[in-house]
């Protein structure tokens, strides 16, 4: 059912539960009037010149979401979310939008009105959302990580691969300067023969390791629980879940890792070909059968690829550990900016230079830098550190005009049916989340190697690993492309 646009006195009308479902039994029952937007007329740009989206789920990041869609030239036609409440500060902001609680009923009664769908729901719908949108032949922008398991990712790939649909995964530093700065780097050669990679963050900033369920409570008024769980097994509400402590349970987020892998791990996949690990082994604290672990380190082993002839271990930290990175004092005198690792990073560590920074954040500090030669020397390291910088100075210069952001690339490459124009693709994002999530099932068995077998998509003589790559969505969900 829709929400047409109310408003009272001026202002949004109240979006508690009962005074929303009422409004849109109302609505169904009367003659739909039609948007502006839908129309045109004077001083709107007329449909068929329109990129028209519909957002699923528009609060926190989908608010943001809306917002940087319209600045890429989108125009919003339709808001679907599960908590009115929490969508509410977005509605408002759009009275003349079409709004949806059901993204199912809206994609079946709405879809002849918008070209492409953004989601940005909890992890564990993204993939139903975005398999639905597909059968509508609608292009996804899918917020990170891609789905919540293996399989997900896997029946994504298939369906985006078959559609020719335009898939963007959001991971809005892979567009950046500083991703661009990272493949300039590795291109040249600069670093030499690539011999480690480590990635870190601090999160969590939720929950993990949690032994029992939470207590259970009434929803509020506002929320549809049913709706909100989407395809994973019903249970009572909990506060402990909502509104973003889901990402610490395994039946709904991915923890730490496939939270932040897919921004931390992006420039050692992206720019040394890494494809599927052949082997995970995890250490960590509190790994439970219902929630992340407070804190992890997987490494993983990687096959050799054109920059990494040797093959690659690449090692991950989560929940206050870090590698040793080194650290440079700030001289003013020479203008040497200094470096520290802070709170998330990724290090390329090669046999002649050492680079560090992030994709992460665009802020100047993450950008790539080198931190270690493999002299030691100190004039070679602020040598080469300069001429970093400089490089970088000029990647900026040469970028500044042509570059175009995450959302505009998805866009572009939408409306002129281009889906290998994009950057973030089901291919690059769609490796390095599975890799992501290989590493969180190996904290369910800590100090154990797991072999993966990617001829078979599974892990070698341990069915009870292979068991938490895929599931089984509960009726009125699918996974089918």
């Amino acid at each position: 059912m829709t929400d047409s646009r109310t408003k009272l006195g001026g202002r949004c009308a109240p979006t508690g539960r009962r005074s929303f479902l009422k409004r849109s039994t109302l609505a169904a029952a009367s003659v739909m009037v039609v948007s502006p937007h839908v129309l045109g007329g004077p001083g709107k740009t007329p449909p068929s010149d329109q990129f028209r989206f519909a957002q699923i789920g528009v609060g926190g990041q989908g608010a943001r979401d809306v917002r940087q869609m319209m600045r890429a030239g989108g125009t919003p036609v339709a808001l679907c979310d599960v908590d009115v409440q929490r969508a509410g500060k977005t509605f408002c902001q759009h009275p003349d939008v079409e709004r949806f609680t059901d993204y199912r009923i809206m994609l079946e009664e709405f879809d002849k009105e918008f070209d492409a769908v953004v989601v940005s729901t909890p992890d564990h719908t993204h993939a139903a959302i975005a398999l639905a949108a597909m059968r509508h032949g609608k292009h996804v922008y899918l917020q990170c990580p891609m789905a919540r398991t293996f399989d997900e990712v896997r029946r994504l790939q298939t369906a985006a691969d078959e559609s020719g649909l335009a898939i963007q995964v959001g991971n809005q530093g892979h567009s950046s300067l500083h991703m661009r700065a990272f493949d300039d780097f590795i291109n040249r050669g600069e670093l030499g023969e690539i011999q480690s990679v480590h990635c870190w963050t601090d999160r969590p900033e939720w929950p993990q390791g949690m032994t029992a369920t939470p207590v259970s409570s009434s929803p509020p008024v506002s929320l549809d629980w049913d709706l909100w769980l989407g395809p994973v097994a019903d249970r009572p509400y909990s506060k402990g879940y909502l509104p973003t402590t889901w990402r610490g349970w395994w039946d709904f987020g991915t923890g730490a890792m496939g939270d932040m892998g897919c921004h931390l791990l992006d420039p050692a996949f992206t720019t040394l070909g890494l494809q599927l690990p052949r082997t995970v082994t995890a250490d960590c604290e509190t790994a439970t059968s219902i929630s992340y672990p407070v804190w992890s380190q997987v490494e993983m082993e990687f096959d050799s690829t054109d920059a990494c002839p040797n093959g690659l271990k690449l090692t991950w930290y989560d929940g206050g550990k870090q590698p040793d990175t080194p650290t440079i004092i700030a001289d003013e005198t020479s203008g040497e900016p200094g470096y520290s690792a802070g709170g998330s990073g990724c290090m390329i560590v090669g046999e002649k230079m050492t680079l560090v920074g992030s994709t992460l954040s665009s802020e100047p500090d993450q950008m790539p830098q080198i931190v270690a030669v493999a002299s030691e020397d100190d004039d070679e390291l602020a040598n080469a550190r300069r001429a970093g910088r400089e490089r970088v100075e000029q990647l900026s210069a040469e970028s500044s005009e042509s570059s175009k952001s995450h959302y505009e690339q998805w866009i572009r490459a939408a409306r002129e049916g281009k889906s290998d124009s994009i950057d973030s693709d089901r291919k690059t994002a769609g490796n390095m989340t599975q890799a992501a999530l290989l590493g969180c099932i190996a904290t369910r068995f800590p100090g154990q190697t797991l072999t993966w077998d990617n001829a078979k998509q599974s892990f070698a003589g341990s069915d009870e690993a292979s068991s938490f790559l895929s599931f089984e969505p509960r009726e009125g969900h699918s996974f089918e492309a």
